[in-house]
């Protein structure tokens, strides 16, 4: 008689998916090029309600290649003092253009209504449930409303042919405000009664650079929602606070565009938007991120760094992408930095989960580290910052300044690691939900 040898489960390297959530902001085009071209894999994409006239073609396109599709629906922002008259008011769901911020009375059932038909429409797979700023000073009490709408948009899918479309629900509040104990069980109580997929987590304060505290606070703070049992995504988060948390196996995945939507400020959220100065320049700044660094540098201060002896090998190469000049590196800041992300996440995702840890501490956040001393020793002449309009002495402190921080950031995560072990509890993963492809329609 033969012996049948069942193989015991612990000795498996198991390397649990990694979800890549890429925000589709103003830069629509560029990912649409990216894809065609095969430079950037997509498996998941999120789309602004308020942006979809304008991107429905390469949503369509998306759709009909198998990418997961999910609407965000502003909801918060529509209901925001300093974001109700940006491109959110053009979200299709809405009946007219608002004239002021929404209320909790304009969340009613025709509203959730036509959020559901939207959804349906588009083929969307996953939804943002209608949630808001838990922190807004304008009204304390969007918790119970948004499980209300949460709870009604559920039915409302299923009644009108959706229930393939999975809701995600944001939670959107400040780091502190989740550190507190009170709060973080009202909310616990309250999510774990929902009909909810995923916890999608929008923390302000927390900002695009990693600081020890922080990074420390984050890891703990998400540990304990795991006991909901649902998958958890950091929303408007990239970089190494992004990272440090899928290694140590407290979120599910990331979400976030490609140098913006990376962050997420709601300091100025219950205020109405300042009038702009006339004089001033328009446009945003172009930042170039250095991959692998946690941080970037306007543009002309990245091409005076990157000219001084020994710049172009510190900001130019990385293990995952390099860029062949400096010109190259600014044009295409947004390319390299969306495939920087996308081969990190592949790269961390071959690792066994009891290992991530360990890896991330001896490869991502020691390069980093390195580098960025290495960088603060870089020396541009006062001739070449003069010519670049480039304010020499602030720069090199700030240099100088993230070098040993993220020095604290390596120690703080270390003695994390020591904590915590390699067994610890992990996230759920965030399982891809493809429904059938079928054709966008045109919006309204």
């Amino acid at each position: 008689m033969s012996k049948v040898v069942v193989p015991f489960p612990k000795g498996q390297k198991l390397r649990t998916p990694i979800a890549q959530f890429f925000r589709i902001g103003d830069s629509h085009v560029k990912f649409g090029e990216m894809h065609a071209s095969g430079h950037l894999p997509l498996s998941r994409v999120v789309f602004d309600a308020g942006r979809l006239k304008r991107q429905n073609s390469l949503a369509t396109q998306l759709k009909s290649e198998g990418v997961e599709i999910t609407i965000d629906t502003g909801a918060a922002e529509l209901s925001s003092h300093a974001r109700f008259g940006t491109f959110v008011k053009h979200a299709p769901w809405l009946e007219e253009v608002p004239q002021k911020p929404l209320d909790p009375s304009d969340f009613d059932n025709s509203a959730i209504e036509r959020m559901a038909e939207m959804a349906i429409k588009l083929g969307a797979d996953r939804i943002l449930a209608p949630t808001h700023f838990l922190g807004d000073r304008n009204f304390g009490e969007w918790l119970s409303v948004d499980a209300n709408s949460c709870a009604n948009l559920r039915r409302t899918l299923d009644r009108l042919g959706g229930k393939h479309i999975r809701i995600d629900y944001p939670v959107m509040q400040t780091v502190q405000g989740l550190i507190d104990a009170d709060s973080r069980k009202a909310l616990v109580e309250t999510l774990s009664n929902l009909p909810i997929d995923a916890l999608w987590m929008r923390l302000s304060g927390l900002g695009k650079e990693p600081g020890p505290q922080k990074i420390r606070t984050l890891v703990r703070m998400l540990g304990g929602l795991h006991n909901l049992g649902n998958p958890v995504i950091l929303d408007y988060c990239s970089g190494l606070n992004a990272e440090a948390a899928e290694a140590f196996g407290v979120s599910s995945g990331a979400a976030g565009g490609i140098l913006e939507l990376d962050q997420f400020s709601a300091r100025d959220w219950h205020k109405p938007p300042e009038e702009r100065d006339p004089d001033a320049k328009f446009g945003r700044p172009r930042i170039v991120q250095v991959p692998g660094l946690g941080r970037g540098f306007r543009a002309h201060e990245f091409e005076l760094l990157a000219r001084a002896r020994g710049g172009r090998k510190l900001l130019l190469q990385s293990e995952f992408v390099s860029a062949p000049s400096i010109d190259e590196m600014v044009r295409t800041r947004k390319q390299i930095q969306a495939l920087h992300v996308s081969r990190s996440q592949e790269a961390l995702q071959g690792v066994p989960d009891l290992n991530r840890a360990g890896h991330f501490l001896s490869k991502t956040v020691a390069t980093a580290e390195r580098r960025a001393k290495d960088i603060s020793f870089l020396k541009p002449t006062e001739a070449q910052a003069k010519a670049a309009e480039v304010d020499l002495e602030s720069l090199l402190r700030r240099t100088r300044t993230h070098a040993e921080t993220i020095g604290k950031v390596a120690d703080a995560l270390e003695k994390l690691h020591e904590e915590r072990g390699t067994d610890s509890p992990r996230a759920r993963a965030c399982d891809l939900n493809i429904a059938e492809p079928s054709l966008l329609s045109d919006q309204r």
